[in-house]
């Protein structure tokens, strides 16, 4: 065992991967149990110094946190970081018996990765054994070992990853990569959650990924927005898949169905579209007329004639409005005569 501060008593309890060693321990002084991180080969140096990198950084519900930096001799030997209880999701699986428990880990999946991604670093090794879910049922993903910052020259020689949720393009000489990678593991890890397996071809090495996609055939019935964006994840071409933002905002969308509500103030007086009054119509005689539809998703443009701007963009039947937004009537160079309807949508908080 490496040398540990007294800070920290070792609980007995280890466990040793292909990147390093992690001992839990007991905090003495702030009272909680830690997970030491430690690299078994200095080779891999600085694949610990990107980890760590990226772990200070995270100020994620859905990353581990980091506490502290174990160093001797001037070079890093340890990250000490919040310690998850329990089995991996890869261990404690379990099939989904409907399309919005599948939803609830997924997005939470989705929102960690969007973090990671936010601050310009890919942590390349997504997978469900590198993620866990803390006593409050909230899932965390951990293990950054394989983690590089976003920038045009990230890159490594040869193959580092997990066979099945490695992208393609990991698999080829020196390889240049993207975000994308983060993505098509997302997109493997989801499919392995929602059916328990992975198909052969994704197995491979290289893998080859379906053309024709894996998510409409699955049995729980996936909203069809939802699959076509999974399927997407899990595409050949890096550029097809999906900013893990907008995956994990489309998510969040089908979670609060008929939960939004929107906001309409028109001539200073206020109405609501949500569930129970999904519609309204507004009109300003020789100008024009819109009528907008709440449809459980998406507040969405049914009716629209004359001079109608949203955000001074001209308005379109069966387009969606943003989350706020001003509604004019008139064109813009009628200037004064202008008249302005505001557009607010609430989002309420997904309840795990």
């Amino acid at each position: 065992m490496p040398r540990i501060p007294p800070r920290y008593q070792p609980t007995g309890e280890s466990s040793d991967g292909g990147m390093g060693s992690v001992f839990i321990c007991d905090d003495k002084v702030l009272e909680r149990k830690v997970a030491i991180k430690f690299i078994h080969n200095l080779i891999h140096q600085r694949r610990m110094i990107d980890e760590l990198a990226a772990l200070l950084k995270m100020r994620s519900k859905h990353v581990v946190q980091v506490y502290d930096i174990l160093s001797c001799n001037f070079e890093v030997l340890g990250i000490v970081q919040e310690f998850i209880d329990g089995q991996d999701l890869f261990e404690s699986h379990q099939i989904p018996s409907s399309p919005t428990d599948l939803y609830k880990q997924i997005w939470q999946i989705a929102s960690g990765i969007c973090d990671i991604h936010t601050l310009g670093v890919i942590h390349r090794d997504i997978k469900p054994n590198n993620m866990k879910t803390d006593p409050e049922g909230v899932i965390k993903i951990f293990d950054f070992g394989l983690a590089r910052d976003d920038k045009p020259q990230a890159g490594t020689i040869g193959f580092v990853g997990t066979p099945g949720f490695a992208a393609p393009e990991l698999y080829t000489g020196i390889v240049k990569f993207t975000k994308a990678v983060d993505t098509y593991a997302f997109g493997a890890t989801v499919l392995y959650l929602a059916t328990g397996t992975l198909p052969q071809e994704l197995k491979e090495t290289p893998p080859k990924p379906s053309i024709h996609g894996y998510f409409s055939s699955i049995t729980l019935n996936l909203a069809e927005e939802i699959t076509k964006l999974l399927d997407c994840c899990l595409a050949t071409d890096p550029k097809v898949r999906p900013d893990m933002c907008n995956v994990r905002d489309a998510l969040a969308k089908h979670l609060l169905f008929n939960r939004h509500k929107a906001l309409v103030v028109h001539d200073g007086k206020p109405s609501y579209l949500n569930s129970i009054n999904r519609s309204v119509g507004l009109n300003r005689t020789s100008i024009g007329q819109i009528k907008i539809i709440y449809n459980g998703l998406d507040f969405r443009i049914t009716e629209c004639d004359g001079e109608i701007f949203i955000n001074n963009q001209e308005a379109k039947v069966d387009s969606i409005l943003p989350s706020a937004c001003v509604i004019a009537f008139g064109s813009p160079d009628r200037k004064q005569d202008r008249i302005y309807v505001t557009f607010d949508v609430s989002h309420p908080e997904i309840v795990l």
